[in-house]
């Protein structure tokens, strides 16, 4: 029989600490309640005694619980009525897990639950090493291992190694350094972070102990990337077809996946590298409108990148968009015609041969938009040949596959299109956090989504 008179005041009583696992102990002590359910269970819990029958309150969210038999089982008696308690989101976030549930213990196992209990209230002493993989502790390493990471894959490297997985060279599979748990079989809307903690709920990297991380450090940053030594530290180790330090020179970082490098100014991502490419080139090629590019070699140079290409050419695709000028023999009649069709994604190459072409053939040039970018996408003429028929088939196909990729992944295929520079530059996802056309800089209004057929 429970002394009422003894325990009256815990109803009211706000000066008890209940917060602490030892005061709810103490208060089922001389209850009849305790009898039918242990009260180490009712106070891990998160319940107190109010004194008032066999009723029970989670000192978190204050709701109540009462007609308890044998065989309830608190923490779940507790999830029915208070789903969102913080208590038991921070104490019992696998309150559900299979392993809770053992039949020679009429289905439930109390010693998994007080584990984990200890677990998540750092209570624990586990002998067990960790980092199951001390090599991988460093974020920097892990995110070294993904250097053929799947292309398709919609996992970024950068999430993944920053919740604790490196990359086990095997389709989609990662391991994390920690609790060596692995997945695989990424799903578009898994999150990184979020897959680790429901699949290994009890990792300490994901409970929060100190297991030995070392996140990237910033030098990795954008921000730093501002400097020459800065980026030129960000090869170190990395074997490349092209100099590390034309690389750098040309704003160029490196992302450590591959060979993928970006600018620290304009944003822009280029992989694919061959031997003899000249960075600065490059650079102009794909990205025309940067400020440190065309601060740093001017207006004229990228004009010619533009319209003649680099004196090496890459297997890749041609920019969206380019700047045209009166030297290059294009009437000025019809620069702004070309600059219009230009700017609709035309290879400036292109544009500019079928000017001429037309020029030479009628003796005048182009007086609507519509066909200039008929001509541009017929070809020439019979019996004409271009550098572009003469290349080999596999680089043609090459460049029509690039052509459609977002310039920011060099992965997903173009879709958006920004206004009002009209530039077709990115993927829907790239397109998100932009906020201006990486090609050139300028300000976006409004994105616009197309579909390439």
């Amino acid at each position: 029989m429970c002394d009422n008179e003894e325990n009256e005041h815990l109803e009211s009583d706000g000066a008890m600490d209940f917060s602490l696992l030892n005061n709810r102990l103490n208060s089922f002590r001389r209850s009849i309640l305790a009898e039918q359910v242990p009260a180490e269970r009712l106070a891990r819990a998160g319940f107190y005694f109010t004194g008032n029958a066999d009723r029970v309150r989670c000192f978190s969210c204050k709701k109540t619980v009462e007609n308890w038999t044998s065989d309830d089982t608190p923490v779940e008696r507790h999830k029915e009525v208070s789903p969102t308690c913080l208590f038991l989101k921070c104490c019992h976030r696998t309150s559900f897990n299979p392993s809770f549930h053992n039949p020679l213990t009429n289905g439930y196992n109390e010693a998994a639950e007080h584990m984990e209990y200890r677990l998540l209230t750092g209570a624990v002493t586990d002998d067990t090493m960790y980092p199951k993989a001390p090599q991988m502790a460093s974020e920097e390493a892990r995110l070294q291992t993904f250097s053929s990471w799947p292309v398709d894959s919609l996992m970024r490297p950068r999430d993944l190694a920053q919740a604790g997985f490196f990359y086990l060279m095997n389709a989609d599979r990662v391991r994390c350094f920690c609790c060596g748990g692995e997945l695989s079989d990424w799903e578009p809307e898994d999150n990184a972070w979020s897959e680790h903690s429901k699949h290994y709920p009890n990792c300490f990297f994901i409970l929060g102990h100190d297991v030995g991380n070392v996140p990237l450090q910033e030098s990795s940053s954008q921000v730093s990337m501002e400097s020459f030594e800065g980026r030129l530290g960000s090869f170190a180790g990395l074997q490349l077809p092209v100099d590390h330090k034309s690389l750098a020179t040309a704003g160029f970082y490196s992302l450590g996946m591959g060979d993928r490098v970006m600018c620290f100014s304009c944003g822009g991502s280029l992989k694919g590298w061959q031997p003899g490419e000249d960075p600065w080139e490059q650079h102009a090629k794909y990205y025309p409108g940067c400020s440190f590019l065309l601060a740093e070699k001017g207006v004229e140079f990228v004009n010619s990148i533009q319209l003649n290409g680099p004196k090496q050419s890459r297997a890749v695709s041609n920019p969206q968009n380019g700047l045209l000028g009166a030297e290059n023999g294009i009437p000025p009649s019809q620069l702004q015609i070309c600059k219009k069709v230009v700017e609709m994604g035309i290879d400036p190459g292109v544009v500019r041969k079928t000017i001429l072409m037309k020029i030479s053939r009628t003796g005048s040039g182009y007086s609507r938009v519509e066909a200039l970018v008929d001509d541009c996408l017929n070809g020439t003429p019979r019996g004409e040949m271009t550098e572009e028929q003469d290349e080999n088939p596999l680089e043609k196909l090459r460049k029509l596959q690039r052509e459609k990729q977002c310039k920011i992944c060099m992965d997903r295929d173009l879709c958006i299109v920004f206004l009002p520079c009209a530039h077709l530059a990115t993927c829907k996802e790239c397109s998100e956090v932009l906020t201006k056309c990486p090609i050139c800089c300028e300000a976006i209004t409004q994105k616009v989504k197309t579909y390439i057929a």
